[in-house]
């Protein structure tokens, strides 16, 4: 069953990219995975403070400013909270080989990603404004994220739909795991030809590095 993916038509601004992943090992980067992070993060550190780098990363935070939602502080994207790991630690946080190759491709490109099993949110998911006061589990630690107003990737097989994942941070509920095979990620990207050409990019090279039970790698897209 393919992925159906619908997004509220009040959402203008955003360009969604969606790469789907089957027969995925969720376990401990190999040497390739290792060594991809290293690079971006050598890559990415001095250009952190250019006037190319923060006017994408402005780009991000407008698209994601809406209501009482200000995408900054401990709600800033994604991408930037690795950009500061990047920063302060000189390297990307290690998880597993599935998260280490999205987080390397979103810092990358400068554009958040959420990666969720599609063994907990379905393949029918949804794309749209938090409704007030919605929030979800984001750790184990039980911290919430309030996602009012803020763009959210909706589990779209039951009612009323189901909050998984956002620019900001993914839920619980969606976090992917060991056992877990099959995954999606989602890109959010404003719709500007220069973002757009990044999210074709990072698409691409989620394709050709995240890493498959057998060892080898998914063909490029190109």
């Amino acid at each position: 069953m393919a992925i159906e993916l619908t997004a509220c038509p009040t959402l203008p601004g955003l360009h969604l990219g969606v790469v789907e992943f089957a027969d995925v090992t969720v376990g401990p980067a190999d040497a390739d995975v290792q060594a991809f992070a290293r690079l971006v993060a050598e890559w990415v550190r001095p250009q952190l403070e250019s006037v190319e780098w923060q006017q994408a990363c402005q780009e991000v935070r407008q698209l994601l400013r809406h209501g009482k939602f200000k995408a900054s502080g401990r709600s800033k994207p994604a991408q930037e909270y690795l950009a500061g790991c990047v920063s302060r630690d000189g390297q990307l946080p290690v998880i597993n080989g599935p998260v280490d190759v999205l987080n390397a491709v979103s810092l990358r490109y400068n554009l958040p990603i959420s990666l969720l099993s599609l063994s907990k949110a379905s393949r029918r998911l949804h794309v749209g404004r938090g409704e007030a006061g919605q929030s979800y589990v984001f750790n184990a630690a039980g911290q919430e994220l309030d996602v009012t107003d803020l763009i959210t990737v909706y589990d779209a097989s039951v009612e009323p739909f189901r909050p998984v994942g956002s620019p900001v941070k993914d839920s619980m509920a969606g976090k992917i795991e060991a056992s877990d095979r099959n995954l999606v990620a989602i890109i959010y990207c404003p719709d500007s030809s220069a973002a757009r050409n990044r999210c074709d990019q990072a698409e691409a090279e989620l394709r050709a590095r995240m890493p498959r039970a057998n060892g080898c790698l998914f063909p490029s897209a190109d």
